[in-house]
């Protein structure tokens, strides 16, 4: 396993930066409004949020302006307070969990359901990720509080297939979670990480045992990497695995190799763009203030991931960012503000001649050939 860092602190600190439009929230109590939750919405160019007023906005960003439309206000008590967001979006619905139960949007229906998942107060839901779209199946992780339990952490977790689809909600299937363990779904794939055992578990959608390609790199790499955290990417055959001694990038891919690479040693909180063409991340430095950056992803890169470019000199706690599609943009909150970076729509020299993903990708590989980085420019 390579020690070095694809991108050292050096090169971090040369980062280009990109600035964001930034916009004061207007409205709220006192003005306006502060740290809004944000998430995706099944709307172009579009995020969501549940903290302005009782109401599902959906924020837009029409032709570099900012607009804000309410749906379903006062469809159910306190939508309002944030909540555990979906991360993907599904055409015409969304929905998220205010802890122990679930709200369904339908934006097409103009209709709103609201489900009572855990019953009891000593339940909780932690985690939901969609599962199946048409059948409006989502994965939700919960937690019960142990009989007799000794204190507020003695407890049991779960994974549970529900179904939304009619007016009561259905378990279709319940798979025990072991403690010290995180999941993440990918695709058609759920996949949990028991980080003390060094154990994968793969289940398809329909929580059946299943196999992923990352199985073998894991199993045959375990010894050399400790990880606590999994992104996979949504199209190409990587991952990034995060732990204690930074970022690690992983490739199944036939014709690359399976050994792991050093990304950054300070990267945490990574975030996939819908198109797969950019990931995000926030600088972990303890001491130091965080900061977001955004990388360009290709496969003209040796490990996909292109040089480190500066979004923000500040951070976006999760629930507090999310990603725009038509155009592909991302969105963070922050304070009394949002800021957003659209990466599709801006200007640059050889602008109508590649798109501005391409032209970020296509000066960086020069400037990485130039420097002879990641084996670029090397004569064999």
């Amino acid at each position: 396993m390579e020690s070095t860092y694809l991108y050292e602190k050096e090169d971090i600190k040369k980062a280009a930066s990109l600035p964001p439009q930034t916009f004061k929230i207007s409205g709220g109590l006192f003005g306006s409004y502060r740290n809004v939750s944000l998430f995706p919405v099944p709307f172009d160019n579009a995020v969501g949020s549940n903290d302005m007023g009782n109401a599902v906005t959906i924020i837009s960003f029409p032709k570099g302006k900012i607009d804000y439309d309410r749906y379903f206000r006062n469809a159910a008590d306190d939508m309002s307070g944030s909540g555990e967001f979906v991360s993907q979006t599904a055409k015409d619905i969304l929905g998220y969990g205010q802890v122990r139960r679930f709200l369904l949007f339908d934006f097409k229906k103009k209709l709103h359901r609201e489900y009572r998942i855990a019953f009891p107060i000593t339940q909780s839901i932690q985690k939901i990720a969609l599962a199946d779209p048409e059948l409006k199946r989502f994965l939700f992780e919960i937690e019960s509080q142990k009989r007799n339990a000794k204190d507020p952490f003695d407890v049991d977790k779960s994974l549970q297939l529900i179904d939304l689809s009619d007016y009561k909600h259905k378990v279709i299937k319940e798979v025990f979670k072991p403690a010290g363990t995180i999941w993440t779904t990918s695709n058609d794939r759920v996949i949990l990480w028991e980080f003390d055992r060094k154990k994968l578990h793969v289940y398809d959608m329909n929580m059946e045992p299943a196999h992923h390609p990352l199985e073998e790199v894991v199993k045959k790499y375990k010894d050399q990497i400790d990880f606590s955290r999994i992104y996979i990417h949504p199209h190409l055959p990587f991952v990034i695995l995060n732990g204690i001694d930074g970022s690690i990038c992983v490739s199944w891919h036939k014709d690359r190799s399976s050994v792991p690479h050093y990304v950054l040693s300070d990267g945490g909180n990574y975030s996939f763009s819908p198109d797969g063409k950019w990931v995000t991340y926030k600088t972990s430095d303890i001491g130091k203030k965080a900061q977001t950056y955004l990388m360009p992803i290709s496969e003209k890169y040796p490990h996909y991931l292109g040089s480190p470019i500066l979004l923000a000199d500040t951070y976006f706690d999760e629930g507090k960012f999310a990603w725009t599609t038509n155009p592909t943009g991302f969105v963070g909150s922050r304070l009394d503000k949002i800021y957003h970076w659209d990466l599709e729509n801006r200007d640059f020299p050889e602008k109508g001649k590649m798109s501005f993903h391409d032209y970020i990708v296509k000066n960086d590989l020069e400037k990485l050939t130039r420097e002879k980085k990641q084996g670029l420019g090397n004569k064999h």
